[in-house]
């Protein structure tokens, strides 16, 4: 008789990592060695919002599994931040914290991120409702309680919300951190200017998530500043900048901005302007960036000047998405979305940019209704189309979107086994375009994702 393959250590190690927690849960019940390898999926992540897990959580159950932990979110009470402080807490590489109105709480943050500093990665620190409307002063956080005084910080992303800092503070923390990759601060971080700013640039930053702006204006209290100190002088290797904003004018003159990418940010070939009016999104993408490679708007904000716009990228475009204020939409589901198409009806100059940009490998227009009728006018330029995300007119049931996936995956229908009427569905038209392109590896048509 074979030896069950899970009585093998090593296969069982790699099982370990597939299953999910309620799956390794069962799993640790089993025997002490399955215990050992299965302990890890179950106390890797500690979400205090997710599993009902870790509302028990106590110092023995710390001391025996607290090394596994390799990513902490939604931590938000004094009770869970004190028990994390036990040194078998020595390998997390992900912290995500609410911190509250409390100087004892930032104080063992403190002493957390030091205990961890070898491993931590990425850290996000987001004062609470209450503390952001106290007084500033309670929102101040010290770089030297995230940066170790006797080595550099190994973070590759930090992420603050709600946060006061000094801006040569903020400079020092980017000194300390050579690793660092993405910097996210949200429209509510407040750096107070100084008479002189430190004029350090790091050379690894290659992605920004901060509104114009925050980045124009990250001191309230005082006006833009000269050209070349705002705070893109810090990265000039930016790639992506994820300038999302209010629905409000933008308060920053967009020949200032174009001055201050072009001297500072030069290599800026990404961007992210969810929420950004129509109006000034079609100036941020005709005057102010060039040759963009990828470009994220939200859906509401697309019109025909936005089209456009987009249009004057179409030599070097790779991906165009767009994103909704409904959150129903690109999730992993049985039935398919049927909310409304705010663009349905100017869905024709919809197909202007498949078609003209013959670089496009992305295309992710969730909130579209796509009519089969505008698509088959034209042929799309982008044939090293890789992924698409879209919904089609007539695709209305799961069964349908189904129907075409399959088709698509099968090569189409066979001709000797169909006739004219077959080939005349909704489901074989969507899947003979879906033929064209070789290089297509990922398609979503409003239920779930399949990629081959």
């Amino acid at each position: 008789m074979r030896e069950n393959p899970l009585h093998i250590p090593e296969i069982r190690s790699r099982i370990s990592h597939l299953v999910s927690v309620n799956d390794a849960i069962a799993c640790v019940r089993v025997s002490k060695a399955w215990n050992e390898d299965f302990a890890h999926p179950i106390w890797c992540t500690v979400d205090f919002d997710a599993h009902i897990t870790f509302e028990d959580l106590n110092v023995k159950t710390v001391i025996k599994y607290g090394h596994h932990i390799n990513t902490i979110k939604n931590l938000t009470m004094q009770s869970q931040l004190q028990l994390l402080l036990h040194p078998n807490v020595k390998n997390v590489r992900y912290l995500q914290m609410d911190c509250p109105n409390n100087a004892r709480f930032k104080a063992q943050c403190s002493d957390l991120i030091s205990n961890n500093s070898q491993s931590l990665q990425t850290l996000r620190i987001k004062m609470s409702n209450v503390a952001r409307h106290s007084d500033p002063s309670n929102r101040m956080i010290s770089v030297h309680a995230i940066v170790p005084d006797f080595s550099d910080s190994r973070l590759t992303l930090i992420s603050f919300s709600g946060v006061c800092l000094s801006r040569n503070s903020f400079v020092y923390l980017l000194k300390r951190c050579p690793l660092l990759t993405h910097v996210d601060l949200q429209s509510d971080v407040v750096l107070y200017s100084a008479p002189t700013i430190d004029s350090f640039q790091h050379p690894g930053v290659l992605t920004l998530a901060a509104p114009i702006r925050q980045v124009f204006i990250p001191d309230s209290q005082y006006d833009i500043p000269p050209i070349g100190l705002t705070l893109l002088m810090h990265f000039p290797n930016l790639v992506k900048w994820q300038c999302t904003n209010q629905l409000t004018a933008l308060s920053v003159p967009f020949g200032r901005i174009k001055a201050e990418v072009t001297m500072c940010c030069p290599k800026v070939s990404a961007i992210d302007t969810r929420m950004t009016p129509s109006p000034a999104l079609y100036s941020l993408l005709t005057d102010v960036f060039h040759n963009l490679t990828s470009v994220t708007i939200g859906y509401e904000q697309l019109s025909m000047d936005v089209i456009v716009a987009l249009l004057f990228h179409q030599a070097t475009l790779q991906e165009v998405s767009t994103t909704s204020e409904n959150t129903q939409l690109g999730i992993e589901q049985d039935a398919v979305c049927r909310l409304g198409d705010t663009f349905r009806d100017q869905g024709r100059a919809l197909q202007l940019l498949p078609r003209g940009c013959a670089n496009l490998t992305v295309l992710k227009l969730e909130r579209h209704e796509m009519d089969m009728d505008y698509v088959e006018e034209k042929e799309w330029a982008c044939k090293g189309l890789e992924q698409l995300r879209v919904r089609i007119k007539g695709l209305d049931t799961k069964e349908k979107v189904d129907t075409a996936i399959r088709l698509w995956m099968e090569g189409g229908i066979k001709r000797e086994n169909s006739d004219e009427e077959q080939e005349k569905t909704i489901e074989a038209r969507v899947a003979r375009y879906l033929l064209k392109f070789t290089e297509l590896k990922s398609v979503w048509l409003g239920t779930r994702t399949v990629n081959v």
